[in-house]
């Protein structure tokens, strides 16, 4: 009978275990079909190609960038539920999408973010300006980034897949990050003229002249109104150059001045405005605008001739490039007759590499990978203007290397946001000449490789900061010179005009001026009006003179090095100022026994402050050239997927059986029990 009970006993008991397994078998099945999701890319970069749906560029410092990440549903089943994919930078987060698309088993989906990584505020290039060039040096900021993706359940958060890639980001010195800078702000009766001569561009590869170490000579046939005394309020030359080798390195050059009258002198550098295409690509070739004030040489109309030549042609000198090409230097002349009416004018001055990747997609420039809109050098001219007072307003503006547009490389020009025109320069492979509301502008040669242009602006006027804009849309171009002059509705009437301050003398006379460590150096000036003066050394204030019209700074404790020691003179009624500058060069006092050391750099006293001008950069330039190389079409590599880190899973036990479990195990022991104490009795 205790046999037949315990028999009884077991078969409710399996009963009772069998019921709690098929009420389990639906949840254990409902895990199972969960898809196996695996993250296969995490892809970066800058440009995305819609018609070949291919990325392009690496991503670079302070632009929109971007990375796609490509979830994989590596399953037999489809997904049922929404997930959730996030992606970080170095373990800072870069944003977080749902998905709500179901994936069919061996389907993927893309997830698109966008990614600005913060480099230096400043460029990695900079420079010190001396006579003969720019000392240049170039810092790599480039950053490697983690990029971590993760897909990641929605209701519950659990990690389903995880992967991540290693980017390196570099600054793109081929995006527009140079603007143009003032040089002056000032008005005159009468105009500005903007020529290259007979110059013509110059190749280091092809053995030219002024590349290598012989003279090129340009020429120069100026007619400026009002010849005479104090007539030139402003004269400058531009020499623009290109590919200078080797890496990081800016031009040494020797160049000279003769006068109509036959005078010869040496110039020499007042500033260097340098470029670069950044850490990327191949070689890092400088390209750069030398200025050199000219005022006190250009007094007469006729013929003047500039020469030029590579002081560092056989590389003797490290600090330097020895090889570069440039386009023809440029004399710009800004002049006072009293027969013309009364005009505003600004010059602004610079150096900007630009390259986009161009307009079609199908042959993107092979590095730059940059849109339009990050490729627009800007150029403000400050300042309020009375539009009611206005007759006339022209746009001068220069571009080294512009004005070549092939096949959908082009260039556009802007002013206050308004589009001005495509490919709108003139000179690049022909001579040519503007004239307009006392402006002349010319490209003497047919082989420059230079644009300028021209333009009323009018009726683009703002009350306000006007600003002029050149873009490039692959032209591959260097924005280098903005002009604006504004003729005044009663400027025939030849009032008298609130002119600028003008310096009248200095002291000392030269341009550079030599001294020792530690040796007493005046410098004074006259000015010919009541004036604030400001001394600055390498850009920073050391003294002010106020309500003055001479003035004189001394200088006790300057260490080696090379300075520039400024004189800016202000009006504080009208804001108009004017400027003198002087190359200091201060040399070691000798010892008794003198150990030579190589080019030691200057170490600055509390108040001085050595130049370190913020420079530009490039993806690799096209050869500046009357026909550009066409771009080979290249094929992108496919991308084998990376194996996702997809998380073990575990099992998790399903909970409220655990008690039926138990009661069946219990139930099932003391029936054996039962059992076998019923064979002893029996026994």
């Amino acid at each position: 009978m205790e046999i037949k009970k315990m028999r009884t006993v077991v078969f409710f008991g399996c009963l009772l275990l069998l019921f709690c397994l098929s009420t389990l078998a639906p949840a254990l099945a409902e895990e199972v079909r969960q898809p196996d999701l695996a993250i296969t890319a995490v892809t970066p970069f800058h440009f995305w190609s819609e018609k070949y749906d291919l990325p392009a560029g690496d991503p670079w410092f302070n632009l929109t960038n971007y990375v796609k990440v490509t979830v994989a549903n590596n399953g037999e089943n489809k997904t049922n539920r929404s997930f959730v994919v996030t992606l970080c930078a170095n373990d800072d987060e870069i944003g977080s999408e749902r998905v709500e698309e179901l994936l069919n088993p061996e389907e993927s989906t893309d997830v698109r973010f966008e990614w600005v990584p913060k480099g230096e505020e400043e460029d990695p290039l900079s420079w010190t300006d001396t006579a003969e060039g720019a000392i240049c040096t170039y810092t790599d900021t480039s950053v490697e980034y983690t990029l971590k993706a993760k897909v990641v359940a929605d209701e519950d958060g659990e990690v389903l897949a995880e992967n991540e890639t290693k980017q390196k980001v570099v600054w793109n010195g081929y995006s527009a990050d140079e603007p143009l800078e003032n040089l002056v702000h000032g008005e005159v009766e009468g105009g500005i003229i903007y020529s290259t001569g007979d110059g013509e561009y110059r190749s280091y590869e092809d053995g030219d002249s002024g590349t290598d170490d012989t003279y090129y000579d340009i020429n120069y046939d100026l007619e400026i109104p009002g010849t005479g005394t104090g007539s030139t309020k402003l004269a400058r030359l531009y020499i623009y150059y290109t590919w200078a080798k080797p890496s990081y390195k800016a031009p040494k050059m020797s160049v000279r001045l003769e006068t109509p009258s036959g005078n010869s002198y040496d110039l020499k550098m007042e500033r260097s405005y340098n470029d670069i295409k950044g850490d990327l690509g191949g070689d890092r070739y400088a390209w750069g605008t030398y200025a050199y004030d000219i005022k006190e040489y250009v007094k007469e109309s006729g013929k003047y001739r500039v020469s030029v030549k590579n002081l560092n042609y056989e590389g003797s000198d490290s600090e330097f490039a020895d090889k570069y090409s440039f386009a023809p230097p440029a004399i710009l002349v800004v002049y006072e007759d009293t027969a013309a009416p009364k005009r505003e004018y600004w010059i602004n001055e610079g150096a900007d590499l630009l390259m986009s990747k161009g307009g079609d997609e199908e042959s993107p420039r092979p590095c730059g990978f940059l849109s339009l809109e990050e490729c627009k050098n800007t150029a403000t001219f400050l300042g309020d203007v009375d539009l009611s007072e206005v007759k006339e307003a022209v746009l001068g503006v220069v571009s080294a290397w512009g004005g070549n547009p092939v096949d959908v490389w082009h260039s556009y020009l802007y002013f206050n946001d308004e589009e001005l025109g495509m490919d709108v320069y003139d000179g690049y492979s022909g001579s040519c000449s503007k004239e307009m509301g006392g402006v002349l502008m010319n490209v003497g040669s047919d082989y420059a490789q230079l644009g300028i242009e021209l333009t009323d602006v009018k009726d683009y006027l703002e009350s306000e900061n006007n600003e002029v804009i050149q873009g490039d849309d692959g032209d591959n171009m260097m924005p280098t010179n903005a002009f604006l002059l504004i003729t005044c509705e009663n400027g025939d009437d030849n009032e008298p005009t609130q002119n600028p301050p003008n310096i009248t003398a200095w002291n000392p006379i030269e341009s550079v001026v030599n001294s020792t460590e530690d040796e007493l150096r005046t410098f004074d000036i006259s000015v010919n009006q009541t004036v604030e003066i400001s001394w600055q050394l390498n850009g920073t204030q050391v003294q002010t003179n106020e309500s003055v019209t001479e003035a004189t700074y001394t200088n006790t404790s300057a260490v080696a090095g090379i300075w520039n020691v400024s004189a800016v003179a202000t009006n504080t009624e009208t804001g108009l100022s004017a400027r003198h500058t002087w190359l200091w060069n201060v040399t070691p006092v000798l010892n008794v026994t003198p150990t030579p050391t190589p080019n030691p750099s200057p170490t600055p006293a509390a108040n001085l402050t050595p130049t370190s001008t913020p420079s530009s950069a490039t993806p690799t330039p096209l050869t500046p050239s009357l026909t550009p190389p066409t771009p080979t079409p290249t094929s992108v590599p496919k991308v084998t997927p990376t194996p996702a880190l997809t998380p073990t899973p575990t099992t998790t036990p399903v909970p409220g059986f655990e008690l039926p479990i138990t009661l069946c195990g219990v139930l099932l022991a003391a029936a054996v029990v039962r059992v076998r104490q019923a064979r002893k009795k029996k026994k």
